[in-house]
């Protein structure tokens, strides 16, 4: 391969990849879930940003829902629609306790 044609398609390569990275899914489903379980609120929306819903029927255990923030690599790196991060009170603080993925 030449060198002009090698470097043309290393741009091409990065290129695509950059627009990938921009269509959503930024987070691994591992990733997420290490950086919302055991952490307090204010931790969270430090780490990942403010959710674009919170949904509080359940005043014990209120949700945050994201959209399109994770994605599933054992699923071909599908985006999730959703991942809800179920929080519970501990020590007068709310705490991420699980994620569920949708």
């Amino acid at each position: 391969m030449k060198r002009g044609s090698l470097l043309r398609a290393l741009t091409i390569g990065a290129f695509l990849i950059a627009i990938a990275a921009c269509s959503g899914g930024t987070h691994s489903r591992g990733q997420f879930t290490g950086s919302v379980v055991g952490h307090s609120e204010e931790e969270i929306a430090g780490k990942m940003g403010k959710p674009e819903r919170v949904d509080e029927t359940d005043p014990k255990r209120p949700r945050w829902i994201y959209t399109k923030k994770t994605f599933d690599p054992d699923n071909f790196n599908k985006v999730d629609d959703k991942a809800t991060v179920i929080f519970e009170r501990k020590d007068g603080k709310l705490v991420g306790i699980d994620v569920i993925f949708g």
